[in-house]
């Protein structure tokens, strides 16, 4: 699948209006932070706004990979590997709610706009 992701003076947020519009949420829960800001940062070369191809599982082209290393009581901890960078990151619930109901395991991305 793809997903949409912008920043503006407030930080990263996926694009994700059907969430808030079906009441799971706040554009507040959309926000990329703890360490997917920073990812987001480096994978959209300076830009406000990427698109990413996700998968659960490993494709052709994939330029990167979370790895989920931990629970926590709201979200789980991955790590994030790529040939350039490697670090913490922390993904709320929205990614339950993006993968159909589950934290995946690992989670595959590629660039592609």
């Amino acid at each position: 699948m793809t997903q949409q992701f912008y920043k503006d003076n407030e930080g990263w947020f996926i694009d994700l209006p059907e969430f808030i519009e079906e009441g799971h949420g706040t554009k507040g829960n959309l926000a990329m932070v703890s360490g997917a800001d920073t990812m987001l940062d480096k994978l959209a070369n300076n830009k406000k706004r990427i698109t990413l191809r996700i998968e659960t599982e490993d494709f052709e082209g994939a330029d990167g990979k979370l790895r989920k290393v931990g629970v926590c009581f709201y979200g789980e901890n991955y790590i994030f590997t790529s040939a350039e960078h490697t670090h913490r990151v922390w993904l709320c619930p929205v990614t339950k709610y993006v993968f159909g109901g589950k934290y995946p395991n690992k989670i595959y991305i590629q660039k592609v706009a």
